[in-house]
């Protein structure tokens, strides 16, 4: 195993902002629901201020999650020529390159360990990612 790390990085809050995982859309979607049971009793249903007030919610909880996720977890990935270290909170997960294949729907969904799973990265580290995996999946020397 190399210990040089190719690249490193920390989720930056544009990627979180469009980037998401299955928890953070979920997390996102329970908030806004909440948030719709909190107005219902202060407006009148269908009327101009409650759809102004739950659109003003919903925008104001998209635009603070990523933040308060930056905040708790610190994502951050670093990239070997053989593996992936991602470290979400206390979480460390070490990731053989050999067991990241591409998925092609959505440009940061890879299929870990036969999971489809999102990387908050950018789409350099992406790209760098995407090249390490041709690089062991033809064989070429680095």
């Amino acid at each position: 195993m190399s210990d040089n790390p190719i690249r490193e990085e920390c989720s930056s809050y544009q990627v979180l902002l469009t980037r998401k995982t299955r928890m953070m859309r979920i997390m996102d979607n329970l908030v806004v629901l909440l948030g719709l049971l909190v107005l219902l009793p202060f407006f009148e249903w269908r009327s101009t201020p409650f759809i102004l007030a739950f659109l003003f919610f919903v925008l104001l909880v998209f635009i603070i999650s990523p933040l308060i996720y930056l905040y708790i977890f610190h994502p951050r990935y670093t990239l070997y020529s053989d593996r992936l270290v991602v470290r979400i909170g206390k979480k460390v997960d070490t990731i053989l390159l050999t067991e990241i294949e591409q998925e092609y729907d959505l440009r940061y969904y890879f299929r870990i360990r036969g999971k489809r799973t999102p990387l908050l990265v950018s789409d350099s580290f992406i790209d760098e990612l995407n090249y390490q995996l041709e690089v062991i999946k033809r064989g070429w020397k680095t």
